[in-house]
């Protein structure tokens, strides 16, 4: 297993970043801070877990004898993840109703966008949402109407 300055693989972005701290208190010498900030990366965590991995990072941007000697510990592909199921949702932005009755069959939606955001709502509901504007940005609202399944969204 690689470790860097005490960075190990597997801990989340939160995690990183207060062992980053830590560290930064105790040195401010340039090479620290360059170690910190890589570990906030996703390019970073994605050479420890696997050669490839390791050989792009060290081919784009990463440390390059350290990414050489990565690449010889970390396994040859990533390990394999299993995921829980879970339960999707695609609620109307408008009513909070789901707007989907599988993953499968397609409905017709309308999409609102600005610069900030897309809302997804029911079409029944678009004709009673009467805002131009974004709440957030103030932005104008373009308005798409499309047919689509859930499992094409997500």
């Amino acid at each position: 297993m690689a470790i860097m300055l005490g960075f190990v693989p597997g801990c989340s972005a939160a995690e990183y970043r207060r062992h980053a701290d830590k560290l930064l208190l105790e040195s401010s010498d340039a090479r620290v801070r360059q170690v910190c900030d890589w570990w906030q990366t996703p390019e970073c965590w994605y050479a420890h877990e696997s050669k490839a991995g390791a050989q792009w990072w060290g081919d784009n941007g990463g440390p390059k004898e350290y990414c050489k000697a990565l690449s010889e510990a970390v396994p040859e592909k990533p390990p394999h993840r299993v995921y829980a199921s879970v339960e999707l949702r695609s609620p109307c932005f408008f009513c909070g109703e789901d707007m989907f009755k599988n993953m499968e069959e397609k409905e017709e939606l309308s999409v609102m966008s600005c610069t900030c955001s897309t809302w997804y709502m029911h079409r029944e509901c678009r004709e009673k949402f009467k805002f131009p504007r974004c709440f957030k940005c103030s932005g104008l609202y373009s308005d798409t109407t499309i047919q689509e399944s859930l499992q094409n969204i997500v």
